[in-house]
């Protein structure tokens, strides 16, 4: 058996570089695993290659995103032990809290999103709707992606750990749908790791392959377990628990646990302010970094037979 290997499908806008961007998720993830287990993050530290970036932006947008805009928030998040109080206050505040309210609404009456959304939350919602609508055939592209990098670590009998941020989660579970349903995949994903993903939204959830099947072809069934996690604060996930929106899939013994860890407080600012749902904010936080550090100890053990 190989090594194992995480497999990271990051959100949508515009991202840097892949080989910048791989290396800023290297290190925020390293930093978080160590930050809950010194032991695991040094070991995974030495294994560069257990971690496989999906870079999927480009099919998106023609543009990319410069790495410097994020570095100096990046450097604060591996600096400070946890968030000041001031993130603490922002990710609590008045507003953030009756902006989830009137999200949580929309979800429920979608044509309301349009109506109570700020610029940068209806941009979102137009490259969702660009994704669900597979423009240009951008979704096929994508999900094409996600199922090549999983059907080749399974071909090199590697274990997996599926991580998908934001909108990527979304991206994941449609590809683990068609490797389901489709194509029929023997394997199976060991760990999916939702992380600041809308895949608890009404929204979203009427838009998935799947969505319009019944019974076990409504569902991927390609996870073993899952566990999804969200920071407070966050407008994208709205505080949905997956173990009981999804609760149906293990009712029919297609994955072994789904849990939810939804009181993350991320520490992730820029100079617009405290970003709760940045992806290095999530990867470098101690919670991420259990789970992850868990996951390794256990194949590490398992390849090495101890």
């Amino acid at each position: 058996m190989s090594d194992p290997l995480i497999i990271y499908v990051p959100g949508i806008k515009p991202k840097p570089p892949t080989a910048d961007h791989h290396a800023a998720l290297w290190r925020c993830l390293t930093a978080g695993v160590s930050r809950a287990d010194a032991d695991a993050g040094a070991d995974l530290a030495r294994h560069p290659a257990a971690f496989k970036l999906v870079s999927w932006a480009h099919v998106f947008y023609d543009t990319q995103r410069d790495i410097s805009l994020d570095q100096a928030g990046i450097e604060r998040l591996l600096a400070l032990p946890g968030p000041e109080p001031r993130d603490r206050r922002e990710a609590r505040s008045l507003g953030r809290r009756m902006q989830r309210a009137l999200y949580r609404l929309s979800d429920a009456f979608p044509p309301l999103f349009d109506l109570v959304s700020d610029p940068n939350m209806r941009a979102t919602l137009r490259d969702i709707r660009r994704y669900f609508a597979n423009e240009r055939g951008v979704a096929v592209q994508v999900r094409k992606m996600v199922g090549d990098a999983l059907l080749d670590a399974w071909r090199h009998e590697r274990r997996v750990l599926l991580i998908g941020h934001s909108l990527g989660s979304v991206i994941a579970f449609d590809a683990l749908w068609e490797l389901s349903h489709l194509f029929a995949a023997p394997q199976k994903v060991d760990l999916f790791l939702s992380v600041g993903s809308p895949l608890g939204l009404r929204f979203v959830r009427s838009r998935l392959l799947g969505s319009g099947q019944s019974g076990e072809r409504r569902f991927p069934t390609r996870i073993r377990r899952w566990k999804n996690i969200a920071a407070i604060g966050e407008m994208t996930t709205l505080d949905a628990r997956f173990a009981g929106i999804w609760g149906e899939m293990r009712a029919l013994g297609l994955v072994d646990e789904i849990t939810d860890q939804l009181d993350l407080m991320t520490w992730f600012r820029n100079p617009d302010g405290l970003n709760v749902h940045k992806c290095y904010g999530y990867l470098s936080h101690p919670a991420c970094g259990a789970i992850v550090a868990r996951w390794w100890r256990d194949e590490v053990r398992r390849v090495s037979g101890r």
